[in-house]
């Protein structure tokens, strides 16, 4: 097995849907993962879990960085929505140039239709980032869910 590296992170917020406008807690930690290490702009294939109001879904999904910001994507199947699909880039620069490093717009779909908003922030340090979201690893422990890493 390969070494990579791994990139742990929680982004929690609000997800507002378009059918009744009712904001709802919304959160996601995922583990992503590539051994292409140097190769910045490469899409790392995360498995995460999805939180939305008291219920825990698993995702999957990708993070690739662009040198004007992180593109995300994630799926999850959920009771009553059905297919979801939720995907943005954080802008940097946009709105300030803090918020725009923490925060993520998305757009929520399901079945190929728009059905909401989203928009999600890292909360954790900023300065702690490199320390605790960041870690090489074997690529067959990559996605093994540990509490810590979220």
């Amino acid at each position: 097995m390969a070494t990579g590296l791994l990139l742990c992170e929680t982004m929690s917020g609000d997800l507002i849907l378009d059918r009744d406008g009712i904001s709802r807690p919304f959160a996601f930690s995922i583990r992503a993962f590539t051994t292409k290490i140097f190769s910045l702009s490469t899409p790392r294939y995360f498995r995460g879990m999805v939180t939305l109001d008291d219920g825990q879904y698993p995702c999957r999904g990708e993070l690739t960085i662009h040198m004007s910001g992180p593109h995300y994507w994630l799926e999850f199947n959920h009771p009553e929505l059905g297919p979801v699909r939720a995907e943005g880039q954080k802008e940097y620069g946009k709105n300030g140039l803090l918020r725009s490093l923490i925060t993520c717009p998305l757009t929520i779909t399901s079945n190929g239709k728009q059905i909401g908003q989203a928009e999600v922030a890292y909360r954790d340090s900023m300065l702690a980032f490199p320390f605790k979201a960041i870690r090489f690893v074997d690529e067959g422990k990559a996605f093994d869910m540990v509490s810590s890493a979220s």
